[in-house]
């Protein structure tokens, strides 16, 4: 199948770098870009006008949690102060022998409403963070997303004590059956749907995983050919949780069991030894991480919204650091990241000079191919992967512009997608994804969401109602206006 995408501004992918292509055509050849230039005259089975249109790579997010983020949306402006920003642990930290909110929810439905999200908003690739099954596997081969799916495991669990603080619940056992089952998970799924379906290891968090775990983990990793991403430097919490265990920073720690390479992600790093909060002097884990050829899985809004930033973006590419872009939590909205992450690095620099749109385009595009060591995502060039996303910038939210980059990153949502090709398949046609029934979906994840909500007493650890934990922004009208 050789198809013709022609007329649009084209980001394509030249010496290292993208480029702008205006009004050039973009040729499709079944899995793979063809050709990228002004003109083709040669036969073609079909024509996709792109004009006054942008042209990209799929965008490459490294890190996504696929539920319907009932949780994440619950604890929106509240939440304990001794948790340090940290946003999870209010609804996941629950009493010995209950259950959390994560923990009741409907996973299917979840993963789907997921990947649907994020396909639509322009996702080519993704990484779940290790919340995947046999379910989630069959929905990424329905809906055609690139995904790197297997589920986590850890050695403890965040529990409650009874006047609410928070212990490790510790099970090495539970921990290395967790990654004997990612291991056979991989076997089994790695490849599947055209290669699209990927394995990597997912050690949840650095707090939660015992050193012999986690060297378990990078001979598993080995042995596989597969990488690794972990949760570390999600919080002042863990960070000096770190310290106080082990006498070492997260990224040290990390470092001391074999976990640090090129084919590491971390998610998150915000607290390093490079951020104000951390407090701690003459720290090297910039050096560290840039030395060992680690990635760092930025995803800025979920962390403004708990009051927090990376110090900075901009500081860690200085210091050689690969950056991709993740969505984490909610919404799954890549190209709004891209907005969040040149903002925040502005803001906690005070320079408008930096973390620029091309950097953060970079970082949602070849940053995160790079993490994955795949260089066949992320660009548009012959040979690359033929993942496609053509987005409408005619609107009036976007208004008149002169670089379309800067109005993408600028201005733009995932709404703005307009077309999405995986393996040159046409997967989102008119922003919609195709074969699923998007309302029908949304009315779904709205029913579970509300289920989720009505459990909080059963698992809150001094069982308030949902109305109590989180109260409504307005108070209701309880008189007629007259």
């Amino acid at each position: 199948m050789r198809t013709l995408i022609e007329g649009g501004d084209i980001v394509a992918y030249h010496d290292g770098g993208h480029r702008l292509l205006r009004g050039g055509v973009l040729l499709l050849e079944d899995d793979r870009v063809a050709f990228v230039g002004r003109r083709h005259a040669g036969p073609v089975d079909r024509r996709l006008d792109a004009a006054g249109k942008l042209v990209i790579p799929g965008l490459v997010n490294v890190h996504c949690h696929a539920t319907t983020e009932a949780g994440g949306r619950l604890i929106a402006d509240v939440g304990r102060r001794d948790f340090f920003q940290n946003g999870f642990l209010n609804y996941n930290a629950a009493p010995p022998g209950i259950p959390g909110l994560d923990q009741r929810a409907d996973r299917a439905l979840g993963g789907r409403w997921a990947l649907v999200e994020m396909l639509r908003n322009g996702c080519t690739t993704v990484v779940e963070m290790g919340a995947a099954d046999d379910a989630l596997v069959a929905t990424a081969g329905e809906i055609g997303v690139r995904a790197y799916l297997t589920p986590g495991y850890k050695s403890a669990s965040y529990r409650l004590g009874r006047d609410g603080q928070l212990v490790y619940e510790w099970d090495e056992a539970d921990g290395l059956q967790g990654l004997e089952r990612a291991r056979r998970f991989i076997e089994r799924h790695h490849g599947a749907h055209g290669a699209r379906v990927r394995g990597m290891l997912f050690p949840l968090q650095v707090d939660t995983c015992s050193p012999e775990l986690l060297r378990a983990t990078r001979k598993a990793a080995d042995e596989l050919s597969v990488g690794i991403e972990i949760h570390a430097g999600q919080n002042l919490l863990e960070f000096h949780e770190m310290l106080r265990r082990h006498g070492r920073t997260p990224v040290e720690f990390l470092a001391d069991t074999g976990i640090l390479g090129r084919d590491a992600i971390l998610g998150h790093c915000i607290i390093s030894t490079a951020h104000h909060l951390a407090a701690l002097p003459q720290g090297r884990d910039l050096e560290l991480l840039a030395a060992s050829g680690t990635s760092i899985a930025h995803c800025p809004l979920v962390f403004a919204r708990r009051g927090n930033a990376l110090e900075s973006f901009h500081r860690y590419r200085a210091a050689g650091i690969n950056i991709g872009l993740g969505t984490d939590t909610y919404p799954r909205d890549l190209i709004s990241e891209m907005r969040w992450a040149s903002l925040l690095c502005k803001v906690v620099e005070h320079d408008f000079t930096v973390a620029t749109a091309a950097d953060v385009f970079g970082a949602a595009t070849l940053g995160g191919a790079r993490a994955l060591g795949r260089e066949d995502l992320g660009r548009l060039a012959p040979g690359a992967k033929a993942d496609v996303v053509i987005v409408d910038l005619a609107k009036m939210r976007i208004g008149p512009y002169r670089d379309p980059i800067r109005a993408l990153v600028q201005c733009g949502t995932g709404d703005d997608v307009d077309h999405v090709l995986v393996d040159g398949r046409t997967v989102v046609e008119g922003g919609r994804v195709l074969g699923v029934d998007e309302r029908r979906l949304l009315a779904e994840a709205q029913r579970e969401a509300e289920r989720l909500w009505a459990s909080v007493p059963e698992w809150d650890w001094r069982h308030r109602t949902a109305e109590e934990f989180s109260p409504s922004s307005l108070p209701p009208l309880d008189t007629d206006l007259r």
